[in-house]
């Protein structure tokens, strides 16, 4: 199968992925509170980037819990901007979500990274920056098998940073998920990433920091979901200090995935990350500034542990409780007729 093929084929799995209560535990425990935090400094008015997917899980389930500003009578939701790539999908989340603040038909990666390729996507989506929260639900590796080590979608990751910068966003968070699997990881990547994380651990306070925890390479070799989870909440603080944030890495979580069908297991990661600006962007870049933050945001990602959540649903009180939660989201899609 092409690498495209496979990608797609991929996708389409994990679509299905958007009912099951792994993922909403961390809806529920995880971006409900930062939802909440926000809607109460907004009055309800939070402005929300988000790859939904075509249950649009996300916008019904805040709307329900009542931190997402919803005229019901019109069906508009003024604050949502919604991206996907699948035309099929794009007209399910257009037709029962009802009018967003904007949906964009294409995908988020390439829209990022070639403007040139998408002028008027592009300057739509610019021109509707800046946001509280984007949530960007990934399908996949932050940098696949067959990308550079300078991927695509890091490039995009960065391109949502300087355009939330340009925009003056003076704090805002970044709900970011993707997967790990060594079996189709990028090698060179993982290189580069271990060797970042060593040249940390020269540093007393972010040696002790990392305490008690396997060194880079065995974590490689033996428990690749924390080293990538370490990696990429490192790479977001050095790409957001030198786009004019400081990056504190607030909660994350783990999980593992068994697709089945011949697919090795993996599993998926989702790190909950506040940016707080250090510059607007009229400000000249300080290189120095810049590298306080960096360097002050590496102990608190080294001090922190993931969430395991397929252990947290192992109580069974908690696991009735989380699936309580997401019955009315799923009592509205089959009303609606959305099938999986």
């Amino acid at each position: 199968m092409s690498p495209f093929g496979e990608i797609e084929r991929r996708r389409r799995r994990a679509r299905s992925s958007y009912r099951d209560i792994k993922k909403h535990y961390v809806r529920a425990k995880g971006w409900l509170p930062i939802f909440e935090r926000y809607a109460r400094e907004r009055q309800l008015e939070v402005r929300y980037l988000t790859l939904c997917a075509k249950d649009a899980i996300d916008v019904r389930y805040f709307r329900n819990k009542g931190v997402l500003q919803y005229d019901r009578e019109q069906r508009i939701y003024p604050t949502v901007t919604f991206v996907e790539k699948d035309a099929q999908d794009y007209a399910v989340i257009a037709e029962t979500l009802g009018t967003t603040k904007l949906g964009i038909k294409g995908d988020l990666e390439e829209i990022l990274v070639k403007p040139h390729e998408y002028p008027e996507i592009f300057e739509k989506l610019r021109a509707s920056f800046p946001y509280d929260i984007v949530n960007l639900d990934f399908t996949g590796e932050v940098v696949r098998e067959d990308d550079p080590p300078y991927s695509s979608t890091i490039r995009a990751i960065e391109t949502v940073i300087e355009l939330q910068n340009r925009a003056n966003a003076a704090k805002w968070h970044m709900f970011l998920t993707f997967r790990a699997c060594p079996q189709t990881s990028n090698h060179e990547a993982d290189n580069e990433l271990r060797t970042i994380v060593e040249a940390n651990l020269q540093r007393v306070e972010a040696r002790e920091a990392y305490g008690m925890r396997h060194s880079p390479v065995d974590l490689v070799r033996n428990q690749y979901e924390e080293f990538l989870r370490i990696g990429v909440a490192k790479f977001l603080a050095s790409s957001a200090s030198n786009r004019g944030y400081a990056c504190s890495l607030e909660n994350s979580y783990v999980y593992p995935r068994s697709p089945g069908g011949g697919d090795p297991n993996y599993h998926i990661i989702k790190l909950i990350v506040e940016f707080t600006a250090i510059r607007t962007a009229h400000n000249l870049p300080n290189p120095h500034r810049a590298m306080d933050a960096y360097e002050n945001s590496v102990p608190g990602i080294f001090r922190s542990q993931a969430i395991d959540v397929y252990n947290r649903l192992g109580d069974q009180a908690e696991r009735r409780r989380i699936k309580r939660d997401l019955q009315p989201v799923l009592d509205e899609l089959q009303q609606q007729q959305i099938i999986e």
